[in-house]
């Protein structure tokens, strides 16, 4: 009967400790999934601005590339038209 009545004692001293913890532990996990979802969220900002780069640095050099094919001249425009037809 005695063991019993101090079972029952610890259970019920446990299930406040746990209720009482458990706020605590919810508040300190949203903040940690929190900080986890700002590193993702640079991290794909970073790479986005990666991706950006890269593709202006192709158009960059697609537009030399067409720049430097460009005829300059009259004599260049006219030889290049014989070549290759329009």
């Amino acid at each position: 009967m005695v063991l019993g009545g101090i079972v029952n004692k610890v259970k019920l001293i446990a299930a406040g400790v746990f209720a009482a913890i458990l706020p605590i532990l919810y508040i300190l996990g949203r903040r940690d999934g929190a900080k986890k979802e700002e590193v993702k969220q640079i991290k794909a900002s970073a790479k986005a601005s990666e991706e950006r780069a890269e593709f202006y640095k192709s158009i960059q050099k697609v537009n030399n590339e067409i720049e430097s094919n460009k005829p300059t001249g009259r004599d260049e425009l006219t030889d290049r038209l014989r070549q290759n037809g329009l």
